[in-house]
């Protein structure tokens, strides 16, 4: 059952709103496993263009999503009742450490495609407050249904004005879907907790030029 046959079976039991905040929730659910519920609120975004609408698609989708990672949260505080004393210690040591930027880290996580379960088990784990973790990743979720919604219906009404134009936004959409995919990211956040915001973006701008820099050929050797 793919993604627009799931979301006909949610709008004839549900309406619209409910089955985006349903389809969200389910979807941020499952450790390591995601259904790409940004598609719905893209196309959702692409029907209903007026205010309401949207500003209603993107907070009801980031609440969902927001809830399903709080699910994630528990199984990592779950895991925490199996631990020794000596890991615990460990994890303690590290929530000491690391607090200042935890917060920051689940809003990057919550706002861009890296998989962000891979540091909210471990955030569970450490008992970090579950007020700024959920508000943390809500303002993340909230960032990102945004853009998705934001961008979905600025298409539409650019090939509605020009139908030539959508070849240009087709290339555009698959570059920066490409860029998403292949940059480093963590070398990108690693810079910014070393370097700062400057070293971030220095940093960045040299995973652009990486990935859609051609690999130089290396000369043959004579045999």
């Amino acid at each position: 059952m793919g993604i627009p046959d799931i979301a006909e079976a949610l709008m004839s039991i549900f309406n619209m709103y409910t089955s985006i905040f349903l389809l969200s929730l389910a979807s941020n659910s499952i450790p390591f496993v995601s259904i790409p519920y940004l598609g719905v609120v893209a196309g959702y975004s692409i029907i209903y263009r007026d205010l309401p609408s949207r500003v209603s698609i993107i907070l009801l989708s980031a609440l969902g999503a927001s809830l399903g990672k709080v699910l994630i949260y528990f199984i990592g505080r779950a895991f925490r009742v199996k631990l020794g004393d000596v890991s615990k210690s460990n994890v303690e040591l590290f929530k000491k450490v690391a607090r200042k930027s935890l917060f920051f880290a689940v809003l990057v996580f919550a706002a861009t495609p890296l998989p962000d379960d891979v540091i909210y088990i471990p955030i569970g784990i450490m008992k970090y407050p579950l007020t700024h973790y959920f508000t943390a990743v809500l303002i993340g979720k909230t960032v990102l249904t945004s853009i998705v919604a934001l961008y979905a219906s600025w298409m539409a009404y650019i090939a509605e004005v020009n139908l030539l134009v959508i070849p240009a936004l087709v290339a555009v959409t698959f570059l920066l879907s490409y860029l998403v995919v292949r940059i480093n990211w963590a070398s990108v956040i690693n810079a910014f907790y070393d370097k700062g915001l400057r070293g971030s973006i220095k940093v960045f701008t040299a995973e652009v030029s990486r990935v859609l820099t051609p690999a130089a050929r290396k000369p043959k050797t004579a045999p």
